[in-house]
């Protein structure tokens, strides 16, 4: 079997580590990270899928050294061009997408504008494009993606201008939220506009939706269902599954042993879920990782190849 290879912006047009697998070699999985993942984390969290065999692409959208530390004006291009270069320079057939969080939503959103992508897996997503903030939560007025160099429509954060020391009093003063919460405080109470919804009916591919009740960092209990339903009643033409964990948290990812820095404070501190339920965080996510690799292993990368 091959060696990896790393693929950059100068050369490739994005920045990758591109891992070749020894099983279903017509197919090809793009693995994104998370918000505040860095390389080493976003490795990490595609760890069960290279395990298993696939090959994999681990894309980086943003943290990566050399890309944008803060989550703003990130280009939906990288996967466009992920793709183009995994179907021409390795020949694959079918390419699958997924992540978790913020790269959840990144994959959906990739999904809605390129209809080469044929299978997806958002794991605990959103479905709405927010407008980009710096990492201490100023306002940017721009959005947090662009596709091809222009901004995607976004919602604004305007529940920021209130000034955070008022959101953090709302978020503490309401039993359900508190500090631990303060993520889920903002996505609940700020108001979202319909030119910022991610047009999932317009996607072309297979859908495994998961996520996590109560979800501790943003509304993916309530992304997935609207989703499904914004697919049914588009008779959405592919196969679509959905699975709502009772008891989990937001980590619903691999290689949480292997995370530092930010990433693992987060981990340990932000999700309260972990703590109150700890045997059933860590079987909810292996759970996880066992339906994404059947939901894999079904899907048929050469059916509907026609001209889409």
């Amino acid at each position: 079997m091959s060696e990896m290879e790393r693929c950059t912006l100068e050369q490739n047009g994005f920045v990758g580590i591109y891992y070749p697998g020894r099983i279903h070699p017509e197919k090809a999985v793009i693995a994104a990270g998370g918000a505040s993942c860095d390389e080493k984390t976003s490795v990490s969290m595609s760890r069960f899928l290279r395990k298993a065999g696939y090959t994999v692409l681990v894309l980086g959208f943003y943290g990566w050294k050399g890309l944008s530390k803060e989550l703003v004006s990130v280009p939906v291009d990288y996967v466009e061009k992920a793709v183009k270069w995994l179907k021409e320079e390795k020949k694959i057939q079918g390419i699958a997408m997924t992540s978790v969080s913020t790269g959840a939503g990144y994959t959906l959103l990739a999904a809605s504008l390129i209809p080469e992508i044929s299978c997806i897996i958002p794991v605990v997503p959103f479905d709405y494009v927010m407008e980009g903030t710096t990492n201490n939560f100023k306002r940017l007025h721009k959005s947090v993606y662009t596709w091809h160099g222009k901004d995607v429509p976004y919602s604004p954060w305007t529940l920021i201008d209130q000034g955070l020391l008022t959101v953090f009093y709302g978020a503490m003063k309401d039993k359900r939220y508190g500090l631990r919460r303060f993520m889920r405080y903002g996505y609940d109470h700020n108001p979202l506009t319909e030119e910022s919804r991610i047009r999932v009916e317009n996607m072309h591919a297979d859908v495994l939706f998961l996520a996590a009740k109560d979800d501790d960092a943003w509304p993916s209990d309530v992304a997935v269902p609207r989703m499904m339903k914004a697919l049914q009643e588009a008779n959405y033409p592919y196969r679509m599954e959905t699975h709502i964990y009772e008891k989990a948290s937001h980590a619903l990812a691999d290689g949480l042993d292997e995370m530092t820095g930010y990433a693992r404070w987060a981990f340990q501190n932000l999700l309260p879920a972990e703590k109150k339920y700890p045997k059933e965080c860590e079987e909810a996510r292996q759970d996880c990782f066992q339906r994404i690799l059947k939901f894999l292993e079904e899907w048929d990368c050469n059916a509907g190849t026609e001209e889409v």
